[in-house]
């Protein structure tokens, strides 16, 4: 800069201060420019510093980045993943194409127009310094994806196995629980497309862990139940000559094998049996209605509930609901049995007990045993007694026979005696006996003694003729 010194200050002062603006309007004009021009020439460009993954794509024309992208969604989908699998050695492969993964090539040109909207010369200056890469932007047919992926979750898939207690011949039997496993596609779905937002090398290598699934049921929770030992048992026989009264018994024996009670859970005869009829499996035998024996459908069930009813009152089980049949029965003395009927009569007792109760049932030759178990440590003893017992002769009956003679006399039907019978349940604790309950009076019917008899006149020349 050439200064021209005159002698005043004041003329030299205004000169300088002129050349300055000057000065400083020439550089504005040419910085103007220069973004101007710059400005027209990245409108349709990409900024410096711009990668597509490993493709330095900074100052091209959109035209070739969009070529580029042809060309570089058509390779992907020929890359593969590698799928590893906690526990197995050989990897699961599949290309992108298989998995139903494009590149969204439109959403990365979304991605870099953006970033020249609006201009920002920092922004500019940053990715030219520093580089940007443009994360992989993946679009994925669902249907397509877990379509291929189903059949692998299929074949790994283990449901859990919750621990089980059962009776079996008399004793109690543990299984352990078991883990299930399985693949949660979506986790995978998540965890392909993370990956392949960074633009990796191929062929991809994932790595799975298998979904542990818990039992609903373990083996702690098994044991926190209680159940250690027998805590009652009753045993009942019944004649193997009656195979439709077998049949009956053994099925109803088994719809009760294994029951779960928990505390304060009530049982139900009639719930679990239901009506024990022809289309549930049950055949005819005698059964007792209105103080006489005739065939019905599950006659001889009636003996499990008595059975299940002896058991559960020496286990000191509350009982809710019991009835005695109208006629004496032969497998167990009046005040001991327990008829059922549907939506009738019932046998209800209530676990009162502060442990699971699980009942076991089984049928070996005639004998049909119903055993609780428990946790003896939390049952109280307990005895069952006849406190009275009446017998009730059987009444005579005759029926007249017009072509009989008076003298003629047959026994039609031979007559049983009925009963009353009171009983009761003595609960010890300690060997001391604490409370005595009264389990009800029961009254069954006698059976009449029924003749027939003629009603002729006797005729002396007749006698001795049987007729």
């Amino acid at each position: 800069m050439v200064y021209y010194f005159i002698k005043s200050d004041g003329v030299m002062t205004i000169i300088k201060s002129k050349l300055v603006k000057v000065l400083l309007a020439v550089l504005l004009v040419i910085a103007s420019l220069l973004v101007i021009s710059e400005n027209i020439y990245f409108k349709k460009r990409a900024p410096l510093g711009i990668y597509i993954g490993p493709n330095y794509v900074g100052g091209k024309t959109y035209e070739k980045i969009e070529t580029l992208l042809e060309e570089i969604k058509t390779e992907l989908g020929k890359k593969e993943i590698n799928l590893y699998i906690s526990g197995e050695d050989m990897p699961l492969n599949f290309s992108l194409e298989e998995m139903g993964i494009t590149l969204q090539k439109e959403r990365i040109m979304e991605e870099i127009i953006c970033l020249n909207t609006p201009f920002d010369y920092r922004e500019r200056i940053r990715i030219y310094r520093g580089g940007a890469n443009i994360p992989g932007c993946f679009t994925v047919k669902d249907e397509r994806f877990f379509s291929v992926l189903s059949p692998v979750k299929e074949e790994r898939y283990k449901p859990p196995q919750s621990a089980l207690i059962w009776a079996e011949e008399g004793k109690l039997k543990l299984r352990p629980h078991k883990r299930g496993t399985d693949l949660q596609l979506e986790q995978i779905h998540k965890k392909v497309m993370q990956e392949l937002a960074n633009w990796p090398s191929f062929p991809l290598t994932i790595q799975l862990e298998m979904e542990y699934l818990p039992p609903e049921m373990s083996i702690s929770h098994i044991l926190d139940r209680g159940i250690k030992s027998e805590i009652a048992a009753a045993s009942t026989y019944f004649s193997t000559t009656s195979t439709n009264r077998s049949h009956n018994i053994i099925l109803a024996a088994n719809k009760l094998d294994n029951l779960l009670l928990a505390p304060e859970d009530i049982f139900s005869f009639n719930q679990i049996i239901g009506e024990a009829s022809l289309e549930d499996g049950y055949k005819e035998a005698p059964v007792i209605v209105n103080d006489r024996l005739i065939m019905g459908p599950g006659g001889g069930i009636c003996q499990v509930s008595s059975t299940i009813y002896n058991a559960a009152l020496r286990a000191g089980l509350s009982i809710e609901e019991r009835h005695n049949h109208g006629l004496p029965v032969g497998y167990l003395p009046p005040g001991y049995d327990a008829t059922v009927a549907f939506n009738y009569k019932d046998l209800k007792f209530t676990n009162n007990a502060p442990c699971y109760i699980l009942i076991h049932t089984q049928v070996l030759d005639n004998e049909l045993k119903a055993i609780f178990f428990g946790d003896p440590s939390k049952i109280r003893k307990v005895k069952i007694r006849t406190k009275s017992l009446q017998i009730i002769d059987p009444p005579v009956h005759y029926r007249k026979v017009e072509d009989k003679p008076s003298s003629y006399r047959n026994l039609i039907q031979e007559g049983k005696p009925g009963y009353t019978a009171e009983t009761i349940r003595i609960f010890y604790e300690n060997e001391k006996e604490v409370f005595r309950e009264h389990l009800g009076k029961n009254y069954y019917a006698p059976t009449p003694e029924i003749y027939a008899v003629g009603i002729l006149p006797d005729n002396e020349n007749d006698a001795g003729i049987e007729r």
